[in-house]
């Protein structure tokens, strides 16, 4: 069953809570799969931008001295 559907029809028979669960489940599949989507392109970025050589000879003089 649609989960739009599920939440009119819980709420035509006055279930709040079954409604109320629904809608929770709905949010919460919405939100985590934004936040996947930005793991994904925070990983891809970490990635995709190397570090740049002139600031880990910096990294690396610093340490040594």
């Amino acid at each position: 069953m649609d989960k739009a559907r599920a939440i009119i029809d819980y709420a035509a028979q006055d279930n709040a809570t079954a409604m109320r669960d629904v809608m929770y489940a709905s949010i919460q599949d919405r939100v985590m799969a934004h936040i996947e989507a930005k793991k994904q392109e925070i990983a891809m970025n970490l990635i995709n931008n190397p570090e740049d050589p002139k600031e880990a000879q910096v990294d690396d003089e610093a340490i040594t001295h």
